[in-house]
């Protein structure tokens, strides 16, 4: 018999953490009578659920939702008719902040997850250090993807590294090495690609940067930007005002990316912060050489630094390793065969998934 699975979530548009729900929920679809309830019910990685999984929205209207964000007891009531509408076994709060709460707020007896998928030293899960404390704590364990953001997560919020386990994120391997295959994408000329939400922690202006210098300085190369979101007219305009338009091309929103990854050179990660740089994962299955700013996740990823080159968090340390690339095509060429044996470990990472449901 399939067990009973409660999901929250936000939203399923592009990004790292939703893409890892979307595989997660596809591959616990045979052991599980999934519902998942989303803030809101949008996104295009909608169209990877499967047609089993019954997928609602919790915000109605403006007028609910203020009163669902603003007003606690009513959030308890919203959040236990939910609960009590099936016979749950689990509870999964997927995103870091408020997720955490509505899994803590169910009162019914029903083992209770939630995920931490950022580094809490720089990243604001949105809450409350002392309602973060009450409400994890109320919960069967939290989930961290990487060692580093569960040692950030404990101290921040004085929880015990016991209440804590890591379980790095599970992506669909097959799906994506069939995807990539899907169309050609032609190049000329050595390229890096990145392949990201467009918000501050990706830092995405970091490569525009980088492009300016590398241009003035004559070097002939490209970057594909792949990835919408609130910095996507900024980044355009910066390309713009710097005349880098036949350079840097901006993409936008790729339902199947994995065509641009595979064909780039590099793909390059510029974030500021992470807590587990998914995508860093999913280049590495189609072999590419990585290059990334040293941050948390991708440092455990790479296995600082055996599959790909980390550089400092900063902004002129994109722009020279990038040209020490273009002086140097063939310095960092020792990486091809290091990827080639790249493994991944998406098969305890299942065992650990359902080991949480007791499968």
């Amino acid at each position: 018999m399939k067990k009973k699975l409660l999901i929250f979530g936000y939203t399923l548009d592009m990004g790292g953490a939703e893409k890892a729900l979307a595989d997660t929920i596809c591959y616990l679809e045979p052991y599980c009578d999934i519902d998942l309830y989303l803030l809101e019910k949008t996104g295009s990685l909608l169209n990877n659920i499967p047609k089993s999984v019954n997928v609602y929205q919790i915000k109605k209207n403006i007028f609910q939702y203020a009163f669902f964000r603003f007003f606690p007891l009513y959030r308890k009531y919203i959040i236990n008719k939910i609960a009590d509408s099936k016979e749950y076994e689990y509870v999964f709060g997927y995103m870091e902040g408020r997720c955490g709460t509505w899994v803590s707020d169910i009162k019914k007896k029903i083992k209770k997850y939630a995920w931490i998928h950022n580094d809490v030293f720089k990243f604001n899960i949105g809450i409350k250090d002392s309602e973060v404390k009450k409400s994890y704590n109320n919960l069967d364990k939290v989930i961290c993807v990487s060692k580093e953001s569960k040692e950030n997560f404990c101290e921040k919020y004085g929880i015990s590294l016991d209440k804590v386990m890591v379980i790095y994120n599970y992506i669909n391997e097959k799906e994506i090495l069939n995807k990539a295959l899907e169309f050609e994408v032609k190049k000329n000329k050595i390229t890096f690609v990145n392949v990201a939400k467009m918000r501050d922690q990706k830092r995405q202006d970091r490569l525009v940067n980088a492009a300016k210098y590398l241009k003035e300085k004559g070097y002939d190369f490209e970057i594909w930007l792949i990835g919408d979101g609130p910095n996507l007219e900024k980044i355009k305009n910066m390309v713009y005002n710097y005349k880098l338009e036949d350079t840097v091309k901006v993409m936008g929103l790729q339902t199947n990316p994995y065509p641009y990854i595979k064909n780039a050179d590099y793909f390059v990660l510029t974030s500021y912060m992470e807590g587990y740089g998914i995508v860093i994962k999913e280049a590495l299955f189609l072999k590419k050489k990585i290059i990334t700013t040293d941050v948390v996740g991708p440092r455990e990823i790479l296995e600082n630094g055996k599959y790909g080159i980390i550089i400092p968090n900063d902004d002129e340390a994109v722009s020279l390793i990038l040209e020490d690339v273009l002086q140097n095509p063939h310095k960092y060429d020792y990486l091809n065969d290091r990827v080639k044996e790249y493994k991944g470990d998406n098969e305890e990472i299942k065992k650990q998934i359902l080991k949480l449901l007791d499968l």
